[in-house]
C-alpha cells in the first residue's frame, strides 16, 4: 500500500478517517486529520449524535404520550401535591361569622333634649368549628393556610389545628382523617 500523499510504503492506517500514511505524512493520525482547519468531529460522532437526538426525542414524546404504569392518571405529581402556593380564604365580614363593628356615629345636638337609646349589646357567637376531611396530597400546613384566620401565623395555626385533633407527627395526616378547625 502506498502513502495517500507520496509514492512511499503506507506504515500505518489512519483510525479517525481510514487513509494510510506513511511516517512522513502522520504520526497518530494522517496529516491531512491532523491540520487544525480541518478539525471537524468524523462522520461517526456526527451520525452518532444524531442517533441519540432520535432515540432520546422519540423515548421523550413517549413519556408524554403514554406515562408510566401505576400512575395516578386523576392525582396531581408529586412535585405539586401541596407544594405550591395557598389561596387563603379573603374575610368578607358575612361569611366569616365575625360580627360588624358598631357604628361610631354620633347623634346630631339639637336644640330640645330628646331621649336617646342606648343600644343592647349583641351577644357574640360562640366559635364554631369546621371538620375537613384529608384528601390526597394534603399537608397539614395548606389546610392551616386554607383556614388560616386573619392576622394569625400559618405555622401557629397549624400546630393549633394539630392539638386539638390530637396529632403528635404532623406529616403523618392519613387520607380520609376528619380534622376539626377552629375558627
Amino acid at each position: 500500500m502506498q502513502c495517500f500523499q507520496c509514492d512511499q510504503e503506507a506504515v500505518a492506517e489512519c483510525p479517525r478517517c481510514g487513509a494510510v500514511y506513511c511516517d512522513q505524512h502522520g504520526d497518530a493520525l494522517c496529516a491531512q486529520c491532523m491540520d487544525p482547519a480541518l478539525a471537524l468531529p468524523s462522520y461517526r460522532v456526527y451520525r452518532g449524535s444524531l442517533v441519540a437526538l432520535l432515540i432520546g426525542s422519540v423515548f421523550a414524546v413517549w413519556l408524554l404520550v403514554l406515562p408510566p404504569a401505576g400512575a395516578d392518571q386523576d392525582a396531581p405529581p408529586g412535585a405539586f401535591a401541596g407544594g405550591g402556593p395557598v389561596e387563603t380564604p379573603e374575610a368578607t365580614g358575612t361569611a366569616t361569622g365575625t360580627p360588624a363593628a358598631p357604628s361610631s356615629a354620633t347623634p346630631e345636638a339639637s336644640g330640645t333634649p330628646e331621649a336617646t337609646e342606648t343600644p343592647t349589646p349583641t351577644p357574640t357567637p360562640e366559635p364554631q368549628e369546621v371538620t375537613y376531611t384529608v384528601v390526597p396530597g394534603d399537608t397539614l400546613l395548606a389546610i392551616a393556610a386554607q383556614y388560616l384566620p386573619s392576622g394569625r401565623l400559618v405555622d401557629e395555626f397549624a400546630n393549633e389545628i394539630a392539638s386539638i385533633n390530637g396529632i403528635t407527627d404532623p406529616t403523618q395526616i392519613a387520607v380520609g382523617d376528619v380534622l376539626t378547625i377552629p375558627q
